[in-house]
């Protein structure tokens, strides 16, 4: 990264696709050292800033105290990041941004917030605030909760069963390894077998390898519809919900996903797929290779960093996007860059499985990076930090409101 890039930012002079590059590099743990360095070579003139008099509105001076004192504790802070220079603190806010935000890089648990302009046309700002009590909670899950259905209708249960041979599915034999995959081996029979993995909501993903070697990562309330072993000119599996995909090459024998609507070919490659109706929107992100998107008379041909969305049986090709974003899933993480909060919460609900009811509208979109090892009070009490949003919990239920 460029350090007149990372002092533009810090600045709020950088252009809308700098910002983007910028966060991308902050947010990006391997980037922690570069950083630290960063911050070592200001760090008198950060120091000065808790000695510079600040002479503005009662209210003003309180926040800034706040992150003063916020700073002094070495604990994370949490700040805004305008698309416009802020006007709160006039010359020095832009300056203390600066500072904090470094802070919250290195503490590696951080929240920054993307406010929208009111009514009035003044835009929001909140800084770390007290932590609310816990009444209740709900743990992250620590199984993939996954469910086998054979082709007789017989469902395993996969938390329960122990790893070595599960089934036999004609001549395909099925197994759970010691790392919880599960696996197809065999040759097909004379008639297609099927078989369905499951996941439902509060489930951590599982990995499936089919019996081509392709392997699929299960997202939680997900399913995969699946021969046990493929044979003729194609391989074709149905989706609902979210999964990744790193395809076998067989150019004899493309593969085909599909989930209604909607058709995805592809010969090797890697890509993500979230089909998941509460989106609204179907999502295919290419990760390598190439897929050819098709819905009714219409296909589209996406290339590595591209995103397919389709809606209402139009194609829209999206041609860059945020690949760690899309993948955060998989990666055990929540990763959110400028996200609205009911986008944010209907992950919520399929990872830990709570139902959220909303009090009042919350307008604001969020830029966060949070573990998905954490209990659902703490990722939302790193949201209430921002003072811009509030929940509660009680019993399975989360109640938003401002």
């Amino acid at each position: 990264m460029n350090k007149s890039s990372l002092n533009r930012f810090f600045l709020n002079e950088s252009t809308d696709s700098e910002r983007k590059q910028v966060i991308r590099y902050l947010l990006d743990p391997a980037n922690d050292i570069a950083i630290n360095h960063w911050m070592k070579a200001h760090w008198d003139l950060i120091c000065s800033f808790a000695t510079t008099e600040h002479t503005s509105s009662a209210d003003e001076s309180k926040i800034w105290q706040n992150i003063l004192h916020k700073i002094k504790e070495s604990e994370t802070v949490y700040l805004p990041i305008n698309q416009t220079p802020v006007h709160f603190f006039r010359q020095h806010f832009k300056k203390l941004v600066a500072a904090a935000a470094i802070f919250i890089i290195l503490l590696g648990s951080y929240v920054y917030y993307l406010s929208q302009t009111s009514s009035r046309g003044k835009h929001s700002l909140a800084v770390a605030g007290v932590k609310p009590a816990k009444i209740d909670d709900v743990a992250a899950p620590v199984s993939s909760k996954a469910v086998l259905t054979l082709a007789d209708g017989t469902n395993v249960l996969l938390d329960s069963a122990g790893n070595g041979p599960l089934a036999t599915q004609g001549a395909v034999s099925v197994l759970k390894n010691a790392n919880g995959e599960i696996v197809y081996s065999g040759v097909p029979s004379d008639q297609m077998i099927y078989n369905t993995l499951s996941l439902p909501k509060g489930s951590k993903p599982i990995r499936l390898v089919l019996a081509d070697g392709s392997l699929v990562w299960l997202n939680a309330a997900s399913s995969l519809t699946y021969p046990t072993a493929f044979k003729g000119k194609e391989r074709r599996v149905k989706i609902t919900g979210e999964a990744y995909f790193e395809i076998t090459k067989n150019a004899a024998m493309p593969f085909y996903v599909s989930q209604e609507g909607m058709q995805i070919k592809v010969l090797g490659t890697h890509f993500n797929v979230n089909t998941y109706q509460d989106e609204n929107e179907v999502k295919v992100t290419l990760l390598e290779g190439a897929v050819d998107i098709s819905s009714k008379d219409k296909n589209m041909l996406l290339k590595p960093g591209q995103q397919a969305k389709l809606f209402d049986e139009k194609i829209n090709i999206i041609r860059q996007v945020d690949i760690d974003e899309v993948m955060a899933w998989k990666n055990d993480q929540f990763y959110f860059t400028g996200t609205d909060i009911k986008t944010i919460m209907r992950q919520i609900e399929k990872y830990y499985d709570v139902d959220v009811e909303y009090r009042e509208d919350v307008p604001y979109r969020f830029v966060a990076k949070i573990s998905r090892q954490v209990n659902v009070s703490e990722f939302l009490e790193k949201l209430e930090l921002t003072n811009l949003i509030h929940f509660k919990i009680e019993g399975n239920k989360v109640i938003v409101s401002k």
